[in-house]
């Protein structure tokens, strides 16, 4: 069974709204586009990551399953800055 990887950075509003992106700036671009949602849910959205198995996780637990799947960070001068996950450690 494969391990379960971050696959790409998204944002969860503060209602439990899930936007991806490939980074979290495009998240955020999107969910501005999207009516039914208020400035304050984007504005204090968490960012985090969609993982293989579909979940959305934090930086600090997508940090730990890129670390488990021994997937190293793009980042060669920051990886995984401060054992969280940035979408700069994914590509």
């Amino acid at each position: 069974m494969k391990k379960e990887i971050c696959i790409c950075a998204a944002i969860k509003t503060t209602t439990g709204f899930i936007i991806r992106g490939h980074r979290h700036c495009d998240a955020i671009r999107t969910a501005t586009g999207i009516k039914a949602l208020t400035e304050f849910e984007i504005k204090h959205a968490e960012q985090g990551f969609i993982t293989s198995k579909n979940r959305f996780v934090d930086r600090k637990e997508g940090c730990k399953l890129q670390k488990d799947a021994g997937i190293e960070s793009v980042d060669r001068q920051h990886p995984y800055l401060h054992g969280e996950l940035y979408s700069e450690d994914l590509y």
